[in-house]
């Protein structure tokens, strides 16, 4: 009995062990993440380059930028630099960079089958003949464009099959003066701009067909009556001083712009710019003969004065008020006191030309006679900017101004048409220039507009003549 009951006890054992993992058995599995992949044919975009033969699925940014960066064959940059037998380039590109795929090129782009020699000569001597200073990357095949009217542009030269493509890009300024420059620079690319041509109907200044036009439109003005024309521009003069007193860096801009465009008789006529520049040279418009004038017109002389404070104080100081002056590295406020400092210059420039030009004319019918020559209003401008800055003369300024031609030819250019109406008035400032060694800056600056900046070359011939014609006294 005991061995029976033994046995049943030991089967009844191995039965429950039995079903334990049975019923183990019987719980589902944890499922697991399964990863599937279909590969399809995909057709394979098309850019500017040409087909992408690599993996469309992957962008292969590791060999753009092995080509973007790699060292290009000698015999490219040998070539780049014979571009004619009178003529040398600025710019020879090392080598030129496909276009990225997916990058869309600008609307101002032109792709030219022709050698990058050629094209790179076209680009370097339009950029001369328009007087735009250009900073350009051999390297990367790219130049850094800056005009006279402070608008920044980008050019660059890209490789694609259908031969170059020169795409140029608006960074900063005028979009109206950046089509103006676009026309001129997109024709050069394609060879249909002749820069000789250009020099001959234009001169030195791109506008002149623009202010032929404004002229035709200022003329249909003389037949209102001088007294209205003197109290508007009285009037836009005290509003371009409101504008400059202000403590924001963008009205102070719009407010010697607007003094650029007063002192300008191709813009503004030449009632206003004459009123115009006495004011920014002596800060008054009194010694004015104005015969027309409104007998309950009165002048309020302090505006005036704060304009041609401002002016100087810009010029020679290069700053506004009791500002500090800028030496270091740029930021966004220096930035605008630069803008300011080359706004400051075209107005004193275009000034110092109203003044003597207005004396040179005999048609005085329609617009207001100085009392004083211009010879007196140059010196008395002298002695009054000498008293803003202390020991600091303006001619001695602008003759330092004029030696960084290389770096700021615009600037060079602006401070060269100064000291040329200065010394062409007064044989004070033109001793007190040779004193300054002007003729050696000059010469330097001449040699650097003869290669890349026609306007500068044109003024710089201008002082020369001016310092090496004879006079009485001497």
């Amino acid at each position: 009995m005991d061995e029976s009951l033994s046995k049943q006890q030991n089967s009844k054992q191995e039965d429950e062990n039995d079903s334990k993992p049975r019923a183990a058995s019987m719980q589902p599995e944890p499922s697991k993440p399964e990863f599937r992949s279909v590969s399809m044919s995909v057709a394979r975009p098309m850019s500017v380059a040409g087909p992408v033969t690599r993996n469309p699925d992957v962008i292969d940014k590791e060999s753009y930028f092995n080509l973007t960066f790699s060292k290009p064959q000698a015999k490219k940059s040998e070539s780049a630099q014979e571009i004619g037998e009178d003529v040398q380039s600025n710019w020879a590109p090392r080598g030129l960079r496909p276009v990225p795929a997916f990058y869309p090129l600008e609307r101002s782009s032109r792709v030219v089958d022709d050698e990058l020699a050629e094209i790179v000569a076209r680009v370097s001597e339009a950029n001369r003949v328009l007087s735009i200073h250009a900073i350009y990357c051999n390297e990367t095949a790219t130049a850094s464009l800056t005009t006279a009217e402070n608008l920044e542009m980008q050019l660059s030269l890209w490789k694609t099959s259908g031969g170059i493509a020169v795409e140029l890009q608006r960074r900063n300024g005028d979009s109206i003066a950046f089509h103006r420059y676009c026309g001129y620079l997109l024709d050069a690319v394609v060879g249909d701009f002749d820069p000789t041509e250009h020099a001959e109907n234009h001169g030195e200044h791109l506008d002149v067909i623009y202010s032929k036009k404004i002229q035709r439109l200022l003329s249909l003005e003389h037949g209102k009556e001088a007294a209205t024309e003197v109290e508007n521009a009285i009037i836009a003069i005290e509003i371009a001083h409101g504008l400059l007193m202000k403590d924001r860096m963008d009205a102070r801009q719009l407010g010697l712009e607007s003094l650029c465009l007063l002192t300008d008789p191709n813009k503004s006529g030449d009632t206003t710019a004459l009123i115009a520049s006495n004011v920014v040279l002596l800060g008054s418009a009194q010694d004015l003969g104005l015969e027309f004038q409104a007998d309950d017109m009165i002048f309020d002389e302090g505006p005036f004065q704060e304009i041609r404070q401002t002016i100087l104080s810009l010029i020679q100081l290069r700053r506004i008020g009791d500002a500090d002056e800028f030496d270091g590295a740029l930021t966004e406020e220096e930035e605008h006191i630069t803008i300011l400092h080359n706004l400051a210059l075209a107005v004193l420039a275009n000034a110092l030309d109203v003044i003597e030009n207005e004396e040179a004319d005999e048609e005085l019918t329609s617009k207001p006679r100085a009392r004083t020559c211009s010879e007196t209003i140059c010196e008395n401008f002298l002695s009054d900017a000498t008293e803003v800055s202390g020991d600091n003369e303006i001619i001695k300024t602008l003759i330092t101004e004029l030696g960084k031609a290389g770096d700021k030819p615009h600037n060079a250019c602006l401070s060269a048409k100064c000291i040329g109406s200065l010394c062409r008035a007064s044989d004070k400032a033109r001793r007190r220039a040779k004193e300054l060694g002007a003729k050696t800056v000059v010469q330097t600056a001449l040699e650097v507009g003869t290669r890349t900046h026609l306007k500068l070359e044109k003024e710089c011939e201008k002082v020369i003549t001016t310092l090496n014609s004879p006079r009485n006294d001497e």
